[in-house]
This record gives structure tokens, sequence and C-alpha cells, in this order.
């Protein structure tokens, strides 16, 4: 879990997002047990510090702790976090929410594997580049679609590769993109049926597939599918060297 997942817990609490942002959130739930359950903690303990705050109303010193760790979680200026405005305004709780945030943080250190590895230091896709190919008719489309996933626009990607698709169903490659948009939105389950179709296959894909199916399970806390697959990449693949940093992070 990162700093702007919490704050998106509390943006969710406080009725802040959007309907389609709501959506986006209540499927995350639904589909990411580890979101969930730093969901359930977050709303727990920051219910429960909100109430405590509230019996220690008028000691100076609760307050002043509480207010450092406020302005280390929510005022770091010049952060690529967006800033977003609560409903709830009042100190208190703006203070409950920050000491909440560091224990939910502290929680996250301790349960991570063991080496300390995150899918976020090893999901570099590359640049992708279609080029022109294809039928007249499909190049606005492969450079909307390059576009879109380049610019990390994982929604509008797998839409447009979806498009692909439904005139080349056995296109490899877009297949393959087509299973790293899925990773990216949480869809663990379509986007490993798809690589485990390319992984078994005759392509240039295959060890891509793999070590892809890896990250699925290290995006999703699964350590031992993850080094499963990882020890299944032979040595001369493209990019191992990323291959074997991970497994010294995980054994």
């Amino acid at each position: 879990m990162q700093e702007q997942d919490y704050i998106l817990f509390e943006n969710y609490l406080s009725g802040n997002l959007s309907a389609e942002e709501i959506a986006k959130f209540e499927n995350k739930i639904n589909t990411d047990e580890a979101f969930k359950q730093a969901f359930t903690i977050y709303k727990d303990l920051s219910a429960n510090l909100e109430h405590e705050i509230a019996n220690h109303e008028n000691t100076t010193s609760f307050k002043a702790n509480l207010e450092s760790i406020s302005n280390k979680y929510f005022n770091k200026e010049n952060s690529e976090t967006k800033t977003v405005t609560t409903k709830k305004t009042f100190s208190l709780y703006k203070f409950a929410v920050a000491a909440s945030i560091a224990l939910l943080m502290g929680f996250f250190v301790y349960n991570q594997f063991s080496g300390g590895a995150n899918y976020t230091d090893f999901n570099n896709h590359g640049t992708l580049d279609f080029g022109v190919r294809g039928e007249e008719g499909n190049v606005g489309l492969l450079i909307k679609t390059t576009k879109a996933f380049n610019n990390k626009e994982y929604e509008k990607a797998k839409e447009y590769l979806e498009e692909l698709l439904q005139d080349d169903p056995e296109n490899v490659e877009y297949n393959f993109y087509y299973a790293i948009t899925n990773i990216e939105l949480d869809a663990f389950e379509k986007a490993e049926t798809t690589l485990n179709s390319i992984k078994e296959g005759d392509s240039a894909y295959n060890n891509r597939a793999t070590w892809y199916l890896a990250l699925s399970k290290l995006k999703q806390d699964k350590k031992a599918e993850c080094l499963a697959l990882l020890r299944q990449i032979p040595e001369d693949a493209d990019d191992y060297h990323q291959v074997k940093k991970l497994l010294e992070e995980l054994e």
C-alpha cells in the first residue's frame, strides 16, 4: 500500500469521490484482497482514533504529536500526489487520519515480502510501438492503443486492444499487451488465462509471458507462486537481470 491509497480510502469514506471513482474503488475492493484488507483496517483505525482523540481534545501534547504526523503525510510540498480537500475539516479528525496512516504504513511494511519486493519496482513495460501495421482501417486504432498504453491509460488501452482482438484474436502481441493492461487493472484471472496460453505456445513471447505471470503473483503478494514461475525462466531470456534481481529479493 502507498500513501495515495490511504488518501483514496479517506475520500471514499468522506464521500468525495465521483460516481465513476466510487465504482472503480468498489470493484477493486471486490477483486483485490490486499486492498480490501487495508481498507477495512484503515476504516476501523480511523473510527477508533477519531473517538479517542475526541476524548483528548484538551491535551496539548497529544495534539502536537499528531500534528507532526499530519504534517508529514498531508502537507508535503511539491508532492506528485494530487491534494484533495475533504469535507471533514476539523483539525482533530485530520490528526486521526494521519495517525491511522502512520500505523497502517508500519503494519504493511511488516507484512511485505521479506526481501521488500514490490510490483511497482518491476512493472517497467517499455515503450509500446505498434507502428503502422495491418489493414489500413486499423491504423488509427493502433495509434490510439500505442498512445494510451504508453501514457499508462490502461482502461483505454484495454478497450482498444479488445477491438483489435475482435479482428485478430490469435495475435500474440495484442494478447500479451492485453494481459498487461489487465494486471495493471487488477483483473488477475483474465490476465493469467491469457498469459498461460502464450506461455504454453510457440512464440517469442513465451519467457516474457512467464515473467508477467510472476509479476501478477507478486502484485497479489503470492510469494511462493511468484518464485516458482521465476525459476522457470532460463538465464538466456531477454532482460534476465530483472528476473535475477527479483529472485534475490524474494529468496
